[in-house]
Formats: C-alpha cells, sequence, structure tokens
C-alpha cells in the first residue's frame, strides 16, 4: 500500500523569485517510510522580460528564450542544503551545473526530447516553446527529481530513523539560468529577463514502515570552485567525507553574466596537452598520466566519474549513449574531466592540467580566466 504526501514551503509565500530561500520540512507519520527517490519539487513558472525602455512583460514564448537544456528548471535552483535530524548531511553549491553534467552523462540531445522523465521537468532544446507557459497568470507547469542526497539512498527512509528532514533550495538569478539563444541582436529589444515561481510544494510516495537494522546508504554531492590562471594548473580537492569519484567543468569568465549566454555550459578547452591525477602527490589514481593525444581517454574517465550518479541511482534507463563520448557535442557545450576510483578515498586529491602554449589568446586562461566546478561524489551512512 502506497501513500501520497507533500509539504508547503515553511516560508510560503504567493510567488519566489530571483535569490529567495525555499525551505521545506518533512515529518512522516509514525510507521511509515518514505520510498527511495520518490522526492519531487512541483510548481508553476512564469517568464517576463524587460524592454530597454524599462516596459516588463510577460514572455510570449517566441523570443528564443531558454533553460540549459540539460538542467532543464533545475536551473533556477542554485544551491542546496539538506539536513536529517539537525544534522546537515549535503550542502551543494552551483547544482544546476551537477545536475547539467548528470544529463549530459545519461542522454543525448535526441533523447532529452522523447524522454518522459526530462518533459516534466523542462529539459531538452525545445523547451523554449514551453516557457511562454499554457496558464495566462501562472505559466508553466513543472515536476522535477532533485539529486539530493535524501533523494539517492539504498533502502527507503524509515520515519523511526529520519523523523525530522529539512530540504532548503536557494533561488539563483535569471542572468544565471536563462538565456536567449541565437546571439546578441544588433538592436537588443530585451535589457533582462526575470521569474517567478508559484504554487511550490515537495511531495513524496509512503509506504508502511519495515522495520530494519540495515544502515541507509546516501549518495552525496560537494562543489568546490577554482579559478584557472596559466597554462599549468594545479588543482587541490579535498573532501569531509569519503569519496569515489571527481568529476570538474569549466566555464571562461568572459562568458558570464549575459543574457545571450548560456551560463550553466561545460565549454570545452582546446589544446589540452597533458592531464594527471595524484593523491598526496604519489598514487595515481589512473595509474599514468593522460598524454596527447588527451582527449578520447579524458572523456572516457570523465564519463567514468559521473556514472554512479543520476539514472545509474534510480535504475533508470539512459548512460547507454551519452553526450560527453560524442566529440561535436564535447566540443560544443558538454567537456568535462573526471576520474572514478576503485575504492572510497578521504585523501588530498590534485589535478595537473597542461594546455599548449601555443594556444589562441581567447582559450589562454592567463588572459582569459576558466572558472573550474569541481564534484565530489561521496557517501555517508545513517
Amino acid at each position: 500500500m502506497s501513500f501520497y504526501n507533500a509539504a508547503q514551503p515553511v516560508n510560503i509565500k504567493n510567488t519566489y523569485g530571483e535569490y529567495d530561500l525555499v525551505e521545506y520540512l518533512v515529518k512522516m507519520p509514525s510507521n511509515r517510510q518514505m520510498k527511495a527517490g520518490s522526492l519531487r519539487v512541483n510548481g508553476f513558472l512564469k517568464l517576463f522580460k524587460t524592454t530597454p525602455a524599462g516596459v516588463t512583460s510577460a514572455i510570449t514564448g517566441a523570443e528564443g528564450i531558454m533553460l540549459d537544456s540539460y538542467a532543464g528548471i533545475h536551473s533556477l535552483f542554485r544551491n542546496t542544503n539538506t539536513s536529517v535530524n539537525n544534522r546537515t548531511i549535503e550542502s551543494l553549491q552551483n547544482y544546476p551545473r551537477y545536475v547539467s553534467m548528470l544529463s549530459q552523462h545519461d542522454f543525448t540531445p535526441e533523447s532529452l526530447i522523447t524522454s518522459s522523465l526530462s518533459a516534466p521537468e523542462l529539459k531538452g532544446c525545445l523547451n523554449t516553446h514551453l516557457l511562454g507557459g499554457n496558464d495566462a497568470n501562472k505559466g508553466i507547469a513543472f515536476s522535477m527529481k532533485p539529486l539530493i542526497a535524501l533523494n539517492k539512498t539504498s533502502a527507503d527512509l524509515a520515519q523511526s530513523k529520519f523523523q525530522e528532514m529539512k530540504v532548503m533550495f536557494q533561488l539563483g538569478s535569471a542572468i544565471e539560468a536563462l538565456y536567449i539563444s541565437g546571439g546578441k541582436p544588433t538592436i537588443p529589444t530585451i535589457a533582462s529577463l526575470s521569474y517567478e515561481l508559484s504554487d511550490l510544494q515537495l511531495s513524496w510516495v509512503e509506504t508502511i514502515e519495515q522495520p530494519s537494522n540495515a544502515p541507509v546508504i546516501l549518495n552525496t554531492a560537494s562543489n568546490m570552485t577554482m579559478t584557472l590562471t596559466g597554462l599549468n594548473s594545479n588543482i587541490q580537492v579535498v573532501s569531509a567525507n569519503p569519496y569515489d569519484a571527481l568529476s570538474i567543468s569549466f566555464m571562461r569568465q568572459s562568458s558570464t553574466k549575459s543574457i545571450y549566454n548560456n551560463n550553466i555550459m561545460s565549454e570545452y578547452i582546446p589544446d589540452l596537452q597533458r592531464l594527471e591525477f595524484l593523491t598526496n602527490g604519489v598514487d595515481a589514481p589512473l595509474g599514468y598520466a593522460i598524454t596527447a593525444p588527451v582527449y578520447q581517454d579524458v572523456a572516457l574517465n570523465y564519463y567514468k566519474s559521473l556514472s554512479s550518479s543520476g539514472n545509474s541511482i534510480w535504475n533508470n534507463p539512459g548512460g547507454v549513449t551519452n553526450s560527453i563520448m560524442n566529440r561535436f557535442l564535447s566540443e560544443n557545450g558538454t567537456f568535462g574531466i573526471g576520474s572514478a576510483f576503485t575504492s572510497s578515498i578521504n585523501d588530498k586529491l590534485q589535478v595537473a592540467l597542461t594546455i599548449d602554449e601555443n594556444t589562441k589568446d581567447i582559450y589562454n586562461p592567463s588572459k582569459n580566466p576558466i572558472d573550474a566546478f569541481i564534484y565530489i561524489n561521496g557517501y555517508l551512512q545513517l
């Protein structure tokens, strides 16, 4: 027997916008357990445009406004924080980019627009046709499955062990989440974008609790950022929890903060000459340095670094065909580096990255700094 349950935000409002906090408190009835992977955030999204003259109105859907096709509605949820029984178990910054990277592992652009898993999350390159909405007052309905630790567990969450759970999201800015495709026109007709979310709720499925002393394993993710400013870069990675994979995507600082650029894109780094992973400066998790030509090995190891999250957690189809191992897609928005380890480690990790000295100025980090977004895949036992 299954039961549907839902919670409204603790800080309930009619609408939520840029930088707002949305916090949920989950308390199940006695003798119930939450089905693993059943958490969803549901609501409505409405978008607005402001002209250079300062006039604001709802979009029509013909402006070419888009969400990142791999992140969809997740693009609006900048940071997440999750706690169990007043103990923080996960705090993830730059959450939309993490979702985008996992979707690149699980889907191709074609499978995104044909998947019933992706449609309610407004993913896919056709989302520009949906964002105008079908409700004049509320916009477009959505339902997303948040990639947070409480939704990536080895078993159902029993009320006797998980008496109180809190999930908090900080919403991002419109310029981070939305962009206008086709490049900047000679005479712009849109100066800025904004959005509002309404009727937000967190829902899940419950069943009768089955007592068990077995621990529950939660798949966690943490993020740190670093800026590359030279052709030879050493990325130092530390984590509070044991981890078994590391994934990094990149974005040039010159590409951000424009409504005509996708600020969640995983940008390509050309002229990469060498990549090496070192644990405590001695052991190499890959067993060797990747040297030129690097890109096939880089793509394969990046793909493997994302293979223990996303659809693999929920046993959903996906990952057989993907966007990461496709050369054209890798060079146009799905590039990254990473490594998966044979067992969990908790050591200091160094990623050494070398770019050819003859690379063009636009790609040279010393002249155009590159932000590296580092995601660490870990596990927590409760």
